[in-house]
This record gives C-alpha cells, structure tokens and sequence, in this order.
C-alpha cells in the first residue's frame, strides 16, 4: 500500500487504502447499478440515544458515551450495539476524497462510530465480540448509514462504496490483528495552547466537544 491513511479506533490503523480509492471509485461510476441494486437489498436498524465527539489533539478525537443517554444502535437482526469510550476518525477516508459528496469523514459518523467500536471490540474481547464476524462488521456499517439516512437512495452509491471498502484484505487484517487500546474513562485536566484548533487545550489533555448528534 504505497499510503496507507491511519485512523485510530483501539489503536487499530486504516480500513481503507488510499491506493485502492482510485479503482474504488472508478468502479463506483462505471457500475452505479450495482450500488442501487445494493442499497435496496440493505435492512434497517435503529438509533437511539446521543453521540458525541470530542477534538483532543491534530486528527485524534474520541468518543465518550453520553452520561444519561448514550448511542445505541439496534441491528436489523436485533442486536444492541452500545460503543464504549474510544479513539476514532469518524470515516478513515482519504483527504482527498473529502470534498466529493458523502464521503467526508463525519458524513456519517454514527454508522463510523458503531463500526469502529465492532473492530475495537474484537480487538480487546469485550461483550459479545464473538457474535460479530468481520464481514457482519461491514454488513452493520452499511445498514447504518442507510438507516442514518433513512433509506435515501441518493447515497446508495456512496454506502456501496465504502462497504466494499471496509472488507477489502487490508481491512481483514486489521480485524485480525488490531491492538486493544482505549482511553482513560475520564478526560485528563490539561492546560490550554494546543496547536490545530482555537483556544483548546493541549492534545491528549482537557478535550473539546465538537458536536452531539442526537437521535428521537
């Protein structure tokens, strides 16, 4: 992989492969059927409860479950799926692919979020880690974000895309040998001055929210 972008989720690198995004996507535009046909076939599940996301450092954010109602996410086949406190990107894609419509990397932050959490997981042998393969993982994600969505095909193409992404070899390997890594259960005092966002603390230190996403 000649760049491979890194993201961390329990200290696990990249699900995708920048050098694999190119043929990805030219696929994508030469086969947009096969997203439809895709989608279509994709169930639903069900959010609930609240995310949010906090800065704490250049591209390093974690995610810490709300106190009185945190995400959780029922799968089509009626599993619950309630991440706990982890480091996360949101969506690992390339930067380069970020202006193209849904695939920023917080575009779809709760199916992001559900994912990272079924690889850290697994990584660290909590819950029912053993009743997720590798391929439910990406099955979930997809159902995520059309859930998210609410079932407008308008990202078919993109929900295509990135399940395809995120079950390639490299993402199986990961999935297999992904380190155990969380953060501390309480944000550490730290004092300001941190480069790479206004008037925030220094990384690794006090985080800063930058958004909750809330579900009813």
């Amino acid at each position: 992989m000649p760049r491979q972008t890194t993201a961390r989720f329990g200290g696990s690198t990249s699900r995708f492969s920048a050098a694999r995004w190119p043929a990805l996507l030219a696929t994508l535009a030469m086969l947009a059927g096969c997203g439809n046909i895709f989608y279509a076939k994709t169930p639903v599940g069900k959010f609930s409860g609240k995310l949010d996301v906090e800065w704490i450092g250049p591209n390093e954010f974690i995610y810490r479950p709300h106190a009185k109602d945190p995400l959780l996410y029922v799968a089509s086949d009626g599993r619950s799926i309630q991440p706990r406190a982890m480091f996360t990107d949101g969506g690992s894609i390339p930067r380069l692919f970020w202006s193209v419509p849904n695939f920023g990397p917080w575009e779809f932050a709760p199916g992001f979020i559900i994912h990272d959490w079924l690889f850290l997981q697994h990584h660290c042998k909590e819950g029912d880690w053993e009743a997720y393969s590798f391929q439910r993982s990406a099955e979930i994600l997809a159902e995520a974000m059309k859930t998210q969505s609410k079932g407008d095909s308008s990202n078919a193409a993109a929900a295509w895309a990135i399940y395809e992404a995120v079950r390639t070899p490299i993402a199986k390997a990961r999935w297999d040998s992904g380190e155990c890594r969380m953060p501390p259960a309480e944000p550490a005092a730290a004092p300001p001055g941190a480069p790479g966002a206004p008037s925030a603390p220094s990384p690794f230190g006090q985080p800063v929210k930058l958004f909750t996403i809330e579900f009813k």
